[in-house]
Formats: C-alpha cells, structure tokens, sequence
C-alpha cells in the first residue's frame, strides 16, 4: 500500500518497516499529504528515544485536539523495540486508539522474533503492517530512470547505471544527485551520460556520504573541513541529517547484533553496506558504545525537529551549530574547533 492511498481505507494504527530511509520518507509524506486531504491537520512526528513519554502518548489519545477533530502521531522507533512500556501502549492503543486517531509506528525491517511480539500481532489485528522491499542492485538502475521521470526528465541506462556506481546504491545520495541534475538542467527533457558524468565530476569534491566516512573513520580534521566546505556551497542541512542518521541506525543494529553475538555476513547483507565500506564501520563499532549511537540518534531526532519547525530555535543557525556538534562527536573529536 502506498501512503497516497492511506485513506482508502483508514486504518487506527499502522507499523511501517523499511531499511531504507528516502523510501519510509516518501511514504510518511505521501500519508501526510493524503491524511491532511481527509481532514487531519494535526500531525505530529515523535521519536521514542532515551525518556520517551509513552503514558502521555496513550492519555493524548483520549484527549481532544486543539487543531482538529483527527489527529496522526508518527512515533519513529530507531531500534525496532519499544520496550516492555512502550509495547503494552501500543496495544492498548490498538485495543482502543480513540475515534479519529491515526498511529504510524516506523521502525527497521521487521525480524523473526519482533513478527512474534505482542505488540506486532495487536497492529496486524488492528490495522496494518507496511514493509517497504529495499531496492536490490539489480533494480537500482531502473529505479534511478523512473525517479528521473518523477523529477521531470529522462535518463537512458548508462547514465542510470553510472549514478548507481558512483552513489554506491545509496538512494539518498542517487537522489540527490538526480535532484541536483533537475535543477542545473531544468527544462531539458532528456539528459545524457556524457553530460551527467561531466555534472558529477564537477560536484564530486564533498558530499555527505564523504562525510559520512570521516565520521565513520574517526577523521574529525577532514569531516569538519567537508561540514565547512558544504555549508559554504549551500548544501542542504536536511540532506547532511538524513545521511548521519541513516549511517546512524546502521551502526545501531550492527551493535545489537554484535552484542548478540549475531554480527556476520547476513547483517552487512541486509544492511546493504558494501565490501568496501565495512572496514570504516568496524572502525566506528569498536570505536563507539551502543549509548553514545543512541544519544547520536537523539541529536537526530533534534534537527528533524528544528528542520520541520517542530521546535524552535534558541539561536540563529542552531541547526548548523547542531549538525557540527554531531559531526565533532560522531567523528571522535574532543571539542568544537
């Protein structure tokens, strides 16, 4: 089911489980757009980190809302596990959500054991269950030609198969590079490879996944000389979030399965983090403890909050100041330089 169609048949609660951050994007915006279509106006994006409230979410429900009748909480579970209190709310909410109350549960791809939950099987009951299929190697060349279509030109399956190469089947980045192309050629049906190989050498000094190495790689010089050199050139500080955070929540899991004693090939597999790039997360797993990737992800969860304007500003560019003080932790360095 895509997010446009959500109000076809309005469900109470919905778990949505994907590993892949651009395609749970596009599918929560298609939700608010449709569900704002049927009169929510109240919709609120909530991350059940360290402290997370849920008693108040349960007592939310029954309470009415000051914007509108309907209402929607998007509560983004980073580790797929609500723990022992969060699992009881979320049943309790499915038993009874509470007319005109919509719950969106987003979580990574869901594993044998979370299918066996309770509180799983009571939104399965309740409402409904959306796992978002990554896009394998195999399909990314064709996936980047219909992305294309959808930002108003073509691209024939060189250039497709070349973007592939160069973002390392990292959607964020093949989109951004495609949105990057639809804005430098706007108004051009139809861009060709020579064109976008010449387009991606010239922007291919800094980018965020360059970025997301340095941290990785515990490189704090080079990943606060990249930061400047983006911010310098305008780069967009939703993107930088997007692409910390989704490296974020791989090294999460990856942490769970080490401490699991389950970190083998099948969790680089079902990550989809290549050969070449598991020297620098190893790197970041033996340098980082599983609360310091949390508190990461907390920061995380701050700048979507700053970036949607979910939460106001203390001072002028806090956002940047924010995604610095992350780059300096995330990459090991000691203190704002």
């Amino acid at each position: 089911m895509q997010g446009s169609q959500i109000t076809q048949q309005l469900k109470p609660v919905y778990l949505l489980a994907s590993a892949e951050l651009l395609l749970t994007r596009d599918w929560l915006d298609d939700a608010r757009t449709a569900l704002r279509e049927a009169g929510f106006e109240d919709i609120l994006n909530l991350q059940s980190d360290i402290g997370f409230d849920w008693q108040s979410l349960l007592q939310e429900g029954d309470m009415l809302s000051l914007f509108s009748s309907c209402k929607c909480r998007i509560v983004t579970l980073p580790s797929g596990k609500p723990g022992q209190l969060g699992s009881k709310v979320i049943q309790e909410l499915c038993e009874n959500p509470g007319e005109g109350n919509v719950y969106i549960f987003v979580t990574p791809p869901l594993d044998g054991q979370t299918r066996k939950t309770s509180w799983c099987k009571a939104i399965q009951a309740a409402g409904a269950i959306v796992e978002i299929k990554p896009v394998y190697d195999n399909q990314l060349a064709e996936w980047l030609r219909q992305r294309a279509q959808y930002k108003g030109f073509s691209i024939d399956n060189q250039a497709a198969q070349f973007l592939a190469v160069c973002t390392e089947g990292n959607l964020l980045a093949a989109d951004q590079e495609l949105e990057k192309l639809s804005i430098r050629f706007a108004g051009q049906d139809s861009i060709d490879f020579e064109t976008i190989q010449t387009s991606v050498a010239q922007s291919a000094r800094y980018s965020h996944f360059l970025l997301v190495d340095a941290c990785l790689g515990g490189q704090s010089r080079r990943a606060l000389r990249i930061l400047k050199s983006l911010q310098a050139e305008g780069y967009a500080s939703t993107q930088l979030r997007w692409a910390l955070q989704n490296s974020l929540q791989q090294l999460d899991r990856l942490k769970l399965a080490e401490s699991g004693g389950t970190l083998g090939d099948r969790s680089w597999q079902e990550l989809r983090i290549w050969q070449s790039k598991q020297r620098l997360y190893r790197l970041a797993l033996s340098r980082l403890s599983g609360a310091q990737i949390e508190r990461f992800l907390q920061s995380c969860a701050t700048l979507d909050r700053l970036g949607k304007g979910q939460q106001d500003s203390d001072f002028p560019d806090q956002e940047w100041f924010e995604i610095k003080s992350l780059v300096i932790e995330f990459s090991g360095a000691n203190s704002v330089v």
